[in-house]
């Protein structure tokens, strides 16, 4: 089997899967094959399966439990785990949005003034390609969506704050997990992007850090939603 126009041959497997949940050949509470079962079924290693199979677990699609295999969550189940996660995890998810409206907020503002056409031109070439990348496809959204802010960042030309923000980045990946899979922040966050590069185009500092703000609590409101829905 060829992987070449799929992200990596994880994200392949993250997306088949997924779709042999969706059509009910792993029913809910349904264990799925072993790692060493799919590794020969697909014919790529373990190491490939692992990941995968940990990318379903972020999405809260299935719960590895050790000793035991895979299980596939129902659609209750998903959403007590994210609610469970998001209690535990409050504080530290609000600190972390905090920080990332800081760094970003004044990265944001910097950049608007020193962006060149070059700039603008990769920023709206990096949105499309998000906008592009399937639905389902958590691992080229969350390259995409982190190479935007990457670039702001790198174009605000601040040597501590790209070294702040690094660092920052690798904690704050899994609450961008939990955004994506739990809220239409996909769909919202193209449309944020595009605001973001208009603002940027214009040269407009404070636009750009306002419609930042904006983009950056999207995520949290839709979340905060979501429960409230659940319950």
């Amino acid at each position: 089997m060829k992987y070449s126009s799929w992200n990596s041959v994880a994200s392949y497997l993250v997306e088949n899967l997924k779709k042999r949940i969706e059509n009910g050949e792993y029913e809910a509470g349904g264990k799925l094959p072993s790692e060493k079962m799919l590794a020969a079924e697909y014919s790529v290693g373990r190491s490939s399966v692992r990941e995968a199979l940990k990318m379903l677990q972020a999405e809260n699609l299935i719960q590895i439990v050790k000793g035991k295999g895979s299980f596939v969550l129902s659609g209750e189940a998903q959403t007590k785990k994210m609610e469970q996660w998001y209690h535990s995890q409050t504080e530290t998810f609000e600190n972390l949005v905090e920080i990332r409206e800081a760094l970003e907020c004044l990265a944001v503002r910097k950049a608007a003034v020193k962006a060149t056409e070059d700039t603008i031109t990769k920023l709206t070439a990096i949105n499309q390609a998000y906008e592009s990348t399937s639905s389902t496809d958590l691992s080229a959204r969350l390259e995409y969506d982190e190479a935007f802010h990457r670039l702001i960042v790198e174009t605000a030309d601040m040597v501590l704050l790209e070294d702040m923000y690094r660092k920052f980045e690798s904690t704050y990946t899994e609450y961008r997990i939990k955004g994506f899979v739990f809220t239409k922040y996909f769909e919202k966050a193209a449309e944020g992007h595009r605001r973001i590069i208009e603002a940027m185009k214009e040269q407009d500092a404070e636009l750009a850090q306002e419609v930042m703000r904006e983009h950056i609590y999207e995520v949290v409101a839709d979340i905060e939603k979501l429960l409230q829905i659940a319950k």
